[in-house]
């Protein structure tokens, strides 16, 4: 069985500026959801890192946690679902606003 896995990054730096987070949603073959999430765990660990931004500010993107675990039907063709969930305003209004530049 497929399922999609939205994973949750955390950003720490070393200036003041407050943290940045990115949900990855990806995809796994596993036999059940704990299997799903363990595998999901083991990738995201593997993407986990540190830099060095402009004006010697260090960040580090972290693993977060697993938010959620959403099984996919078995029949994967365009337009399978891969992901879904409910929103309350404010978080559908965060999404929809872009990054200030």
């Amino acid at each position: 069985m497929y399922y999609s896995v939205s994973i949750m990054y955390k950003s720490e730096r070393s200036d003041s500026e407050s943290p940045l987070w990115e949900e990855r949603i990806i995809m796994v073959s596993a036999l059940d959801e704990i299997e799903a999430e363990k595998k999901a765990i083991k990738f995201a660990k593997k993407y986990e890192t540190t830099f060095d931004a402009t004006n010697s500010v260090k960040v580090t993107w972290s693993f977060y946690q697993v938010e959620r675990v959403f099984a996919i039907d078995d029949d994967i063709e365009d337009g399978v679902e891969l992901f879904s969930r409910f929103l309350r305003n404010t978080e559908a209004l965060s999404i929809l606003t872009p990054f200030d530049d």
